[in-house]
């Protein structure tokens, strides 16, 4: 029984066993354990847009000889798996959201701006080789997950 980590379940305990899991089955639970099932991590996991921090400097590289505050902006943007390598989620559906930042200029001057940036709105998992320059969106069929497990 060497390695084995101390139990942290009474059930576990009593019946040593390796988990707290195998101890409680299915049904039950151990204080401290969440049980994330798989129809809910795949429901999180596929492609499509998620809130993520960007930027400002990586969004506007003709800018880096100023300071933006924030510094980075948050934007819906594709994320996610495609469940296949040769895959990649994109976005084909954007929309332009303007926002208020603080654009502070080398001689201290700090002026608020209004800023464009693009978020995401609908996003479809579509052939790596099919983005461009290599190929015309339009010769690439999309291959959403929706009909997957």
């Amino acid at each position: 029984q060497a390695g084995w980590a101390l139990p942290s379940c009474p059930l576990q305990k009593t019946a040593g066993l390796r988990s707290c899991a195998a101890a409680a089955g299915p049904w039950a639970r151990c204080p401290g354990w969440t049980l994330v099932t798989f129809r809910e991590i795949w429901n999180r996991s596929f492609c499509r847009p998620l809130e993520q921090l960007v930027d400002v400097i990586t969004e506007f590289p003709n800018e880096v000889e100023y300071i933006f505050r924030p510094s980075c902006v948050s934007l819906q943007r594709c994320g996610g798996c495609c469940g296949d390598e040769g895959l990649r989620c994109v976005p084909v559906e954007t929309s332009t959201v303007t926002m208020q930042l603080l654009k502070i200029k080398p001689s201290g001057e700090a002026p608020y701006v209004e800023m464009a940036f693009t978020e995401h709105k609908r996003c479809e998992c579509s052939p790596r080789f099919c983005l461009p320059p290599a190929m015309p969106p339009s010769s690439c069929p999309a291959a959403t997950p929706s009909a997957w497990p």
